[in-house]
Order: C-alpha cells, then sequence, then structure tokens
C-alpha cells in the first residue's frame, strides 16, 4: 500500500524555519492517528520521529509552542527543566495502543554557564504492564512504561513538581541531600478489555544530570515506598485520576489538595446463560488519593506523596455553599405546604 503523503514536503528540521517544521509535525501527527492501516503508520512514525530529534536538538526549540500538533502531548514542569512530549498509535483491528515519546532535558553546570540541552527517545517495554514488580522499579528512558500523559486541571502546567529531603549514597557514604522530583499523570489504552491510569514519577540526579530516571521512591502505601502507581479499569468502564480537593469529613471547609481517583474493585459479570469469569475492574463509586506531605518525616524521608483510602472530595463549584440555605429552602417549602392545606 502506497501511503498518501497529501503533499508533505519532508523538511531538513535542522535548518528549516521552525513555524513550517511544525507545519510538518502536524499533519504527520495526524496521519499517524487516524490512518487506518497500520504498517503505512509505523512507517511515517520513524519519519515523525526523526523530525522531533532532529528539531530539538535545536537550542531554540526547547520554548518554541509547537501548539498546532494537537496530536502530541506537549508537558513542562514549573521551572523548565525538561519538556515531554507523547504520542500514540493504535492498531484499529485489534484495538491496541503502543506509545512513543522525547524527553528533552535542559541544565546548567553553573548559574553562568550556558544552557546544556539533551533529547533522549523513550523506548516503551513490551507487556510492562504486565509486569508484578512494575510499580517498584526505577526505570532509565529505555525501559519506559508507555503512556500519553495529560495536562493535571487545577494547575498551571503540566508536570506537577515537589522538593524533597532524603538520604542518598554517595560511594560508600551516605549524605542527606535535597530533591526535586516531578509526577506525570497518564493513561494507556493498552487493548480492548484494558485501561490504565499512571501516576509516574521522574527525578534528576544533580551529580549526573544528564541522567533521566523514571521512579523515585516516594509513594507510600505501605512499608515499602512504590516508584509509581498504576491503576487498571475495565475498557466499558470510565475512571477519574486528576488533580483535586478532598474533606475529612462532609460539611468539613477545610480541603486537602490532592491527586484524586476513582477506587477500583474486580467483580464478574453474568449473563443469562453462564457465568463469565473474566475479571471485571471498575469504580465502585469510592475515591482514594495521593497527598503531598511537605514536613512530615517518613523512614528519614521528607516530602513525600502519600496514598489514602476512601476520601470525601470536594467540588469548586460549591465553593459558596451554605448547609443553612438547605434549611431555610425546607423551611419555606412547609410553610407553603400549610397555606394550602398540606401537612408536611
Amino acid at each position: 500500500m502506497r501511503i498518501p503523503w497529501w503533499g508533505i514536503t519532508l523538511l531538513w528540521a535542522q535548518t528549516a524555519p521552525l513555524p513550517d517544521v511544525e507545519k510538518e509535525l502536524a499533519q504527520l501527527g495526524q496521519f499517524i492517528l487516524h490512518y487506518e492501516h497500520t504498517p503505512a503508520k509505523d512507517s511515517v512514525n520513524q519519519i515523525f520521529l526523526r523530525r522531533w530529534q532532529e528539531v530539538l536538538a535545536r537550542p531554540e526549540a526547547f520554548s518554541y509552542p509547537f501548539d498546532s500538533v494537537v496530536t502530541v502531548s506537549d508537558l513542562c514542569p514549573p521551572d523548565s527543566s525538561f519538556r515531554i512530549f507523547t504520542w500514540q498509535i493504535v492498531d484499529f483491528p485489534t484495538q491496541t495502543h503502543r506509545y512513543y515519546g522525547i524527553i528533552v532535558r535542559r541544565w546548567r553546570d553553573s548559574r553562568k554557564s550556558p544552557w546544556n540541552v539533551k533529547s533522549y527517545v523513550l523506548r516503551e517495554l513490551p507487556d510492562v504492564l504486565e509486569e508484578e514488580d512494575i510499580e517498584r522499579r526505577t526505570l532509565t528512558q529505555d525501559e519506559w512504561v508507555g503512556a500519553l500523559y495529560y495536562h493535571p486541571r487545577y494547575t498551571s502546567h503540566g508536570v506537577l513538581q515537589y522538593k524533597g529531603e532524603a538520604r542518598i549514597p554517595r560511594g560508600t557514604r551516605w549524605t542527606r541531600e535535597k530533591l526535586t522530583y516531578y509526577v506525570l499523570l497518564g493513561w494507556n489504552g493498552y487493548d480492548k478489555k484494558r485501561n490504565f491510569k499512571i501516576i509516574e514519577t521522574i527525578f534528576f540526579d544533580p551529580k549526573k544530570p544528564d541522567k533521566i530516571f523514571f521512579g523515585a521512591p516516594v509513594i507510600y502505601a505501605g512499608p515499602i515506598p512504590k516508584m509509581r502507581l498504576i491503576v487498571e479499569y475495565a475498557e466499558t468502564t470510565p475512571l477519574s485520576l486528576n488533580m483535586g480537593w478532598y474533606v475529612k469529613k462532609i460539611g468539613a471547609r477545610k480541603r486537602h489538595a490532592a491527586i484524586i481517583f476513582d477506587h477500583v474493585s474486580p467483580s464478574r459479570r453474568q449473563n443469562r446463560m453462564r457465568e463469565d469469569v473474566r475479571p471485571f475492574f471498575g469504580a465502585d463509586g469510592t475515591y482514594d488519593a495521593v497527598e503531598f506531605w511537605k514536613k512530615r518525616k517518613h523512614e528519614g524521608r521528607k516530602g513525600i506523596l502519600v496514598y489514602r483510602r476512601n476520601v470525601i472530595p470536594y467540588a469548586p463549584e460549591i465553593e459558596h455553599y451554605d448547609p443553612k440555605m438547605i434549611q431555610r429552602q425546607q423551611e419555606e417549602a412547609r410553610k407553603k405546604l400549610s397555606q394550602y392545606g398540606f401537612s408536611p
């Protein structure tokens, strides 16, 4: 099958004007997402990936918006230490999803030195979400848990940024150091039965700034910290995982910022003829949260993310909600009923 190029001009991305490169990337991205023939999409994706590598090697491209490339997620933390681009290829006959990405790292050796800029291709591990220990493994860009990262709501930046302290091994000694780690929220469509939502962490070693690590041991859902949190759910059920707030009891006004998500419970589907023993994962109507603890220490580490079960989400649309208003409305309704001879 011939690939319909519809007039795409293959630009030399190292020298072409950035708007022209952006236009080409936007066209290639639309083809990769929507074209039905998967082998053709794979071939175009190789060109797409190479174009990104070429243009992101240019220092001025780090701050270029690429707004028209709408098929690619483009996120950056508040300190602008990196940008991460992710996209997917969907095989329509099997409804399987594969993920690709590039992360661009930017750092200085000193305050007065020029910026170092280096890009890395993210390589998805095959069937990585099937591995039992994947939540407790630190990975690199060559061992990536593929996902399409999305912008958290109520935040000005697409990557959450936190600061903490930890004891770090340096040779034969352990030293207490300040650390900055980043949190990404992602979705993996996987196949026609299962989806995944992912809370991923990224950190950089100050002694090796050109190295990228996926998975910081900062998520505590038990005595042993997790590097990331992965929530599996059925293709047929929606699941929310996003920034928000929770309250400790109904009616409380003090809210706590956290990553709020549906709690998932397995059950069994049944039909009239026989029982279907395939597992069904779906939201059960309760909510969990991952909350940042800035000052509390746990096992010598400060600045951690803590899992909380069965929280009460707070909706900002009821910011000015007055519980006494309901009482007044009920009293007015009783008076109207009495006027017409009805007893409330």
